[in-house]
């Protein structure tokens, strides 16, 4: 029921493309809803104009998105008085989707005893017209009709005329843009050059959020750092879009377009900000990458990045700091421990015991300055020729699949009549087959630049340069480490003896035991492996932090 008992004037204007609004329509239609106001003595509300400028309503985006999808939404709820007054410039403004879809929609309007009327005919459309005269619901009908096959000519239009621009570009051809979507905020469209070149302060606010996304900021961090570094709402507050923004292919240079389902990368379109062996470890990073909350008051060096794993379950171990009222400076050593999530949860974990976070963080920073043995570690037997020889093997496999798919391709071309749908069923199993083998080549190269970036002298220098006074250091310089630590380690795994526990079995667990010595309740193991997947194991007092045994699995 209405919680509003006098009827209301609402006014809605749309466009599908915002260049329209640049015209005299605008306010045409401003105007002629102020006339019908005073015509019906109805207060005109601007609050009730709704405007849904540069969306579709080919695509419903300006239901699905918009204004007028608030508005059905209200007059599903029974929240517009009956008697109201819906103005719009025409039928087809409302929507220009399949024509029983469309139908339905102004039905919902008029059912609810709401009047519709056209600026562009002056002609009102409520329930008592089309019963006077049933030949209006004809002609509703019939607009939406012409309505959906112009929009649906000029679809096809479209869609030709970007197919062709993608085909110039893929040919060779520059000069000129693809029409489709927004180009990225960093760059701009150069007439003289006629190319797209950099916003010097827009690339310079995009590095910016990179380098603080790679240091494990979170997206309201981001925001509060550049917004007090470029000026007030330079981004938006929540550091909205973040996420998405570091791992679109824009950032190398890229222009992805989708036409009928078949998407093209146009390479080269936009300048570059990252190289793609740079991108490729950003987007790798991404996810389980940890960033810390707004009001963290401790970071973990080890945990929260998906590297530091329980020795029983395999599940991650993380930090817990018991501040009793206390600053994170005055809490004592002994309160602040690593241990496994799931066994604090009660969750099939039995590695109830934990260690400091002192005493782990020194044993791996001791580990990774002693520069000759981390290089040692880092150089020896490489993983590169087995995923190198691995993604030889998977590209020749693409290969063949594209073969099959060319062939088949073929074959239904050369077909008069509707393809079996076998043969339909193949091309869609080919098509999945050769996105799963290009999937497994690009995880391939991330493990690649993965490796490549921890072999380089620069890693080993960073563990010299910020690592030293760990203890004093704050949560921003912990962070550094932290992604430093994912760019060294694939994983490092805890194991810590409980009272009276069984010994851990195992190949793995074997090598410890003979390598090691027997498990002792004084001393936790680490397993720390590279991405090159060497290991080395190392036995650590759990007090003292002293070395007790370490060797190299090669």
């Amino acid at each position: 029921m209405s919680i509003y008992k006098k009827p209301l004037l609402y006014s809605y204007i749309r466009f599908s493309t915002l260049e329209q609004s640049k015209g005299h329509s605008l306010s045409r239609q401003l105007s002629y809803a102020k006339k019908i106001a005073e015509e019906k003595g109805l207060d005109l509300d601007e609050s009730l104009s709704m405007k849904d400028l540069g969306l579709s309503a080919f695509n419903k985006a300006n239901i699905s998105k918009g204004a007028l999808g608030v508005f059905l939404n209200a007059v599903e709820q029974g929240r517009v008085p009956k008697g109201s007054i819906l103005v719009i410039e025409s039928l087809d403004r409302i929507s220009r989707a399949a024509p029983l879809e469309s139908q339905g929609i102004v039905a919902q309007i008029i059912n609810a005893d709401i009047t519709v009327i056209t600026a562009v005919d002056g002609k009102e459309y409520n329930k008592s017209t089309i019963k006077q005269n049933p030949m209006d619901l004809v002609y509703i009908v019939l607009v939406l009709i012409r309505a959906n096959e112009e929009s649906e000519t000029k679809s096809k239009r479209v869609l030709a005329a970007i197919t062709k621009q993608i085909e110039d570009w893929q040919s060779g051809k520059r000069g000129f843009r693809v029409k489709c979507g927004k180009p990225p905020k960093w760059v701009r469209w150069c007439e003289k050059s006629k190319q797209f070149v950099f916003v010097p302060r827009e690339r310079e606010i995009m590095l910016r959020k990179i380098e603080l996304f790679r240091k494990g900021f979170g997206g309201l961090k981001i925001a509060e750092a550049l917004n007090s570094e470029f000026g007030a709402n330079t981004v938006h507050h929540t550091g909205a879009n973040v996420y998405k923004e570091v791992c679109r292919r824009s950032l190398i240079g890229e222009l992805v377009v989708s036409v009928d389902d078949n998407e093209f990368v146009l390479k080269g379109y936009y300048p570059k900000i990252l190289t793609v062996a740079e991108f490729e470890l950003l987007v790798a990073d991404s996810s389980n990458r940890g960033a810390i909350k707004h009001t963290q008051k401790f970071v973990g060096i080890l945990s929260g990045i998906n590297v530091f794993k329980c020795g029983h379950c395999g599940k991650s171990v993380g930090s817990h700091v018991i501040y009793r009222n206390m600053s994170i400076d005055d809490v004592k050593s002994s309160h602040k421990r690593y241990g496994c999530v799931e066994a604090r949860r009660n969750n099939n974990c039995s590695m109830k015991a934990t260690v400091q976070i002192d005493v782990v963080e020194k044993a791996v920073v001791r580990f990774c300055r002693d520069k000759i043995n981390l290089q040692r570690i880092l150089l020896n037997g490489s993983a590169l020729d087995d995923i190198s020889n691995e993604e030889s093997k998977l590209e020749a496999r693409l290969e063949h699949i594209q073969r099959d798919i060319s062939k088949l391709m073929d074959a239904l071309l050369s077909l008069s009549e509707e393809p079996p749908q076998i043969v339909l069923h193949k091309m869609k199993a080919l098509e999945a087959d050769a996105n799963e083998v290009k999937e497994l080549i690009r995880k391939g190269r991330q493990k690649v630049n993965k490796i490549n970036s921890s072999f380089r002298d620069e890693v080993t220098e960073r563990w010299l340069q910020i690592t030293e006074n760990l203890k004093s250091l704050n949560g921003e310089q912990r962070l550094e480490i932290r992604q430093l630590v994912k760019d060294t380690f694939k994983s490092i795994t805890l194991h810590v003896q409980n009272k009276h526990s069984v010994a851990p079995v195992g190949l793995e667990s074997m090598l410890a035991a003979e390598m090691l010595g027997t498990h002792e309740e004084n001393c936790f193991e680490l397993t720390m492996e590279f991405h090159n997947s060497n290991k080395r194991l190392i036995k650590i007092d759990k007090y003292t932090g002293k070395l007790v045994a370490g060797f190299d699995v090669i």
